[in-house]
């Protein structure tokens, strides 16, 4: 009498069904719910990217470097002089980059301050050669600890960004 296969599915096969719904889970869920996590710190990150440059540009080319926050976007300009702007001069006139483009942000995103920063509508940084980085061209109102750029959406701070005023590090 020949034996009779019994049937049903192996070990290998129900594993492999068990990843695949964790993963669509893992992936599906908060999307459906509209918890989209990825947009903010894509926005962040870009934020960080941006600053990072100015800081570096400033050093590199011992200018100041004027970056100005407001909605989603990131404007960075250089002084084309040496020194620091006179009152009522402008601080910063010239693009920095290939194309001179303010960097923008997608998704809903924008940017709201933190600390010193709190009520202004744009926030401005400048960037000093020395790498320090203040809230006025004169170098007079350093960036403190208290000072933090928060990324918003939906009314939801959903990443914060702190820069060190006296090295210029933005983490």
């Amino acid at each position: 009498m020949a034996k009779r296969r019994q049937g049903g599915f192996t070990m290998v096969e129900l594993v492999t069904v068990i990843v695949l719904i964790g993963a669509l889970a893992a992936i599906g869920i908060p999307r459906l719910l509209g918890g989209d996590t990825i947009g903010p710190q894509v926005f962040g990150d870009q934020l960080t990217s941006a600053l990072r440059l100015a800081q570096k540009t400033a050093v590199a080319r011992r200018r100041l470097v004027c970056a100005t926050l407001e909605g989603q976007t990131v404007a960075l300009r250089i002084r084309q002089a040496s020194g620091l702007p006179d009152a009522g001069q402008a601080a910063c006139t010239l693009g920095i980059g290939v194309d001179d483009a303010d960097h923008t942000g997608s998704g809903g995103s924008t940017v709201a301050g933190g600390g010193g920063f709190a009520g202004a509508g744009a926030i401005a940084l400048y960037f000093h050669p020395d790498g320090t980085v203040t809230r006025d061209a004169a170098g007079t109102l350093p960036v403190g600890p208290a000072d933090e750029i928060r990324v918003v959406e939906g009314g939801a701070v959903r990443r914060t960004l702190r820069i060190e005023g006296s090295t210029g590090l933005v983490q």
